[in-house]
């Protein structure tokens, strides 16, 4: 089936525009003096580490949280908005086809089960409760309800966590099937490939903007994929050295901080083997899809493999941290 995010009219050529936007949380200041001009039917990825400000910049384009400095939407700008949390609101009591039924309007009502078929909601699964769905299912539903509301601009918030590789082949021919503004946050590599054509890098509190696809971003820095861009951005922080100017390391810090930099070298071997494979099971995938996803447990294993590396990523994180504040 052909499944497509509808657009609604036009809106002008300027979709966003921004000037000196900023935003904090606390003492933490995310996002600072950031100037932002966005055109009718640009295809943007925003990438970079955890709480560099992707997600709170996309909050703040739909108009999610307050912020500081000038902001404004263009002429006809309807946007439509994929949260991280998105499936938290879908209503517990209510059914998968309940849900979408009652999003539908007259003219896509009739195609409601064939695109929830598409989104592996065949059948007596269309019947399951929300309460009862698996994160990855509630995603997938969330995902399969916004294509039946009209709009302009799209964005999207990490959209694949959770998803298998048939649902996230779903979504991507979609996205490239919509003919509106496209901002997309994501560290998946394979499935920003061929989405964006301009990519923002966040780093630092300072966006860049990269005129090529996320390919050209990823040669700019000479690096292969995005978890490596992510580690470099932990690993170029610099020590407060106004607190550590005159510390002398003890033998025994010493000896802690090459214990944690020996578990920090073995998460990085794992890292990369486990990220080997995932891309020999996408390129598995793409040449034969019905041999290998019949493979028992394919997705299963594809899973596993995915939020493997999100759990060790998120331990080198936290050894870094803790490599730097014993330095």
């Amino acid at each position: 089936m052909n499944i497509r995010f509808q657009a609604s009219k036009d809106p002008g050529k300027i979709v966003v525009e921004a000037e000196n936007l900023s935003k904090s949380y606390g003492d933490n200041h995310v996002l600072e003096n950031v100037d932002l001009l966005i055109e009718r039917n640009s295809k943007i990825a925003f990438v970079g580490q955890n709480g560099q400000g992707k997600s709170t910049l996309a909050k703040i384009l739909v108009g999610e949280i307050a912020h500081g400095g000038h902001f404004k939407l263009g002429h006809n700008v309807e946007i439509g908005y994929f949260a991280q949390n998105q499936s938290e609101y879908l209503e517990p009591e209510k059914t998968v086809l309940d849900i979408m039924e009652d999003a539908a309007t007259d003219g896509n009502r009739a195609r409601v089960r064939d695109m929830l078929g598409a989104f592996l909601f065949g059948g007596e699964a269309a019947d399951k409760k929300a309460k009862v769905l698996s994160g990855g299912e509630r995603n997938r539903l969330a995902l399969c309800k916004l294509l039946l509301t009209p709009f302009n601009v799209l964005i999207m918030d990490e959209p694949t966590n959770h998803l298998d590789i048939a649902s996230k082949n779903v979504l991507k021919q979609a996205l490239k099937n919509f003919n509106g503004t496209l901002i997309l946050v994501s560290h998946d590599r394979d499935f920003l490939q061929g989405l964006s054509t301009t990519v923002y890098g966040f780093k630092d509190k300072v966006i860049k903007e990269y005129l090529g696809d996320i390919d050209f971003f990823l040669e700019q820095h000479q690096i292969e994929n995005l978890r490596e861009a992510e580690k470099r951005t932990v690993v170029e922080k610099k020590p407060d050295s106004s607190k550590k100017e005159n510390h002398i390391l003890t033998r025994e810090e010493e000896k802690k901080i090459k214990r944690l930099k020996n578990q920090l070298a073995k998460i990085e071997v794992q890292i990369d083997t486990i990220e080997k494979e995932i891309l020999d099971m996408d390129a598995a995938l793409g040449e034969d899809y019905e041999a290998t996803s019949a493979e028992p447990n394919f997705f299963e294993n594809y899973k596993a493999k995915k939020t493997k590396v999100e759990t060790l990523m998120e331990e080198w994180s936290e050894l870094e941290d803790k490599i730097e504040n014993c330095s």
